[in-house]
């Protein structure tokens, strides 16, 4: 084989595609395996891609940006044996020596450059592909032969910040026909760990209402088999949301437990990819910077998403007057392909039950 592709690797159970956000090596050069030679991304992870044999980096053809199906070819690479032997010569050499023709009389010829030029297959094609001069190129090969490496380097575009990661998450989201519901939520205890009682509870719920637990996927409803709920996590690279798989099915303390530790390696940096795949449903807490309420975008192909606001205690009535309750108000996201303000109303009414237990 001349040349091998380098696809776009299955990172997880779940992904079906990954966007390139950076080459770290260019055309022409040479890479050993296991060396890393891009970046792709999925679910706002970044994943480092290594070379799987040693060689050189034949041909890129996968760009910053594009999103590739796994398993697709990403860029081609050339093994040594491949770069330094195969092509020296555009037809094959005879084994046996030629009769000698007889003599004839010289003809002058016009200096200048000569019309062929020894080089590789895979740099006559890069060549020919950027529109490069094989003429123009100092060969390092044998016999004069110009490898892939000789090629001038193609410019690589320096990588992206994790905002551009965001901002293409979110341009998506507004592509989705949503709407917001917003309710007041009645609490029945104090000093609790908010955030892993409303996790569990829209777990719980979500369960209880399988028709939004949900995607719009080739023009229909598509239903899973599972509730992962995706927890958005403020980190120093911006906002992640690592997915808790089934935390209804956890007791209290254990869910406690798992929400602790996702947030602390979120905020470190460590963790895996398939921790970042499988959300089903998002769940925001914004009460701890003070805010009341919100609106969350979806994160497609999330059908809902739960923005939290602060707990506090407010003024509301009571038989025979005012007095105070513990409450949150909560707005619930809805893909409207998937369900109406009547479904949303109905799972708010199910995570209040939740809540009162």
């Amino acid at each position: 084989m001349k040349e091998s592709p380098l696809v776009m690797p299955k990172m997880s159970m779940t992904m079906t595609e990954g966007t390139l956000v950076t080459w770290h090596k260019a055309e022409g050069d040479e890479v050993r395996a296991g060396e890393v030679v891009c970046e792709v991304t999925t679910d706002k992870v970044d994943m480092e891609v290594e070379a799987t044999t040693d060689g050189t980096l034949a041909r890129i053809v996968a760009q910053p940006e594009d999103v590739v199906a796994v398993g697709e070819p990403i860029a081609y690479l050339a093994t040594a044996t491949d770069d330094l032997l195969e092509g020296l010569f555009d037809t094959p050499t005879p084994e046996t020596e030629p009769e000698p023709e007889p003599a004839a009389e010289p003809v002058a010829v016009p200096a200048g450059p000569p019309s062929w030029v020894p080089a590789v297959p895979a740099a006559r094609r890069a060549a020919a592909e950027r529109g490069i001069d094989l003429a123009t190129i100092t060969p390092t090969g044998p016999a004069a032969t110009i490898r892939l490496s000789d090629l001038p380097p193609l410019e690589v575009k320096p990588r992206r910040g994790p905002r551009a990661v965001i901002a293409r998450r979110m341009s998506a989201s507004t592509q989705v026909p949503q709407f917001v519901v917003y309710r007041d939520l009645e609490l029945t205890a104090t000093g609790r760990n908010w955030t892993t009682v409303f996790v569990r509870a829209l777990a719980r719920a979500l369960r209880e209402h399988p028709r939004l637990n949900a995607e719009w996927a080739d023009g229909d409803v598509r239903r899973h088999d599972h509730v992962g709920v995706a927890l958005a996590v403020d980190t120093e690279r911006g906002l992640l949301a690592p997915v808790l798989r089934d935390p209804d099915l956890d007791d209290a303390d254990v869910l406690a437990e798992r929400v602790r530790d996702v947030v602390r390696r979120a905020r470190a940096g460590k963790l895996t990819l398939a921790e970042m795949s499988g959300g089903t449903t998002t769940l925001s807490n914004l009460g701890g910077f003070g805010v009341d309420a919100f609106h969350a975008l979806l994160s497609p192909p999330q059908a809902t998403a739960l923005a939290m606001g602060r707990v506090q205690e407010k003024v509301v009535p009571v038989p025979g007057g005012i007095g105070l309750s513990l409450r949150c108000t909560v707005g619930l996201t809805i893909d409207h392909r998937v369900g109406d303000g009547a479904d949303a109303a109905r799972l708010l009414s199910t995570i209040q039950d939740m809540l009162t237990l």
